[in-house]
C-alpha cells in the first residue's frame, strides 16, 4: 500500500465512521508501512555504503597501481641518470687523462727544448769565456811584450848612458 491509498483510507474512514478496529487496523497497515519503508531506506543505506567500499577499493587499488608505477618509472629514471652520470664521469675521466697525457707531453718538450737553450747558451757562454781568455791572454801577452820592450829600451838606454858617461 502506499501512502496516497493510506491517505484515502484515512478520508474514507473518517466520513464514514469506522469502527476503533478499523482504526487500529489502519494504525498498523501504516505501521507496517514505515517499518517497510525503513527497511528500504536502510537497506538503501546498506547498498550505498557497499557502492562506497568497492568505489573506495577500487580508487586505493587504483591509487597503489599509480602509486607502483610512479615508483618503478622513478628507479628507470634513477638508473638512467645513474648510467648517463657514470658515462659522463667516465668520460670527462677520459678527457682529463688525454689533457694530463698532452700537457705532459708538452712539458717534457718544453723540458728538452729548455735544455736544449740552457745547453746552448752554456755552449755559447764557454765560448764567449773561451774567446775572452783567449783576448786576454793576447792583451796579457801584448803588454808583457810592451814592458819587456820599455824594460829593454830602458836597460839599453842605462847600459849606453853609463857606458859614455863614464
Amino acid at each position: 500500500m502506499s501512502a496516497v491509498e493510506v491517505e484515502v483510507d484515512v478520508a474514507v474512514i473518517r466520513t464514514s465512521f469506522a469502527t476503533k478496529e478499523d482504526v487500529q487496523s489502519l494504525r498498523n497497515e501504516i505501521h507496517v508501512l514505515g517499518e517497510r519503508v525503513m527497511a528500504a531506506l536502510y537497506e538503501q543505506k546498506l547498498e550505498f555504503n557497499v557502492a562506497l567500499a568497492r568505489q573506495r577499493d577500487d580508487f586505493n587499488l587504483a591509487l597503489a597501481k599509480l602509486r607502483e608505477e610512479f615508483q618503478s618509472a622513478l628507479a628507470h629514471h634513477r638508473e638512467a641518470v645513474t648510467a648517463a652520470l657514470t658515462q659522463h664521469r667516465d668520460e670527462v675521466n677520459a678527457m682529463l687523462a688525454k689533457q694530463r697525457e698532452e700537457f705532459k707531453d708538452v712539458l717534457v718538450a718544453q723540458r728538452e727544448e729548455f735544455k736544449d737553450a740552457l745547453m746552448s747558451q752554456r755552449d755559447e757562454f764557454r765560448a764567449a769565456l773561451v774567446e775572452q781568455r783567449i783576448d786576454l791572454y793576447k792583451m796579457h801577452a801584448s803588454h808583457m811584450w810592451r814592458l819587456y820592450g820599455f824594460a829593454s829600451l830602458l836597460m839599453t838606454g842605462v847600459y849606453f848612458i853609463a857606458r859614455y858617461v863614464d
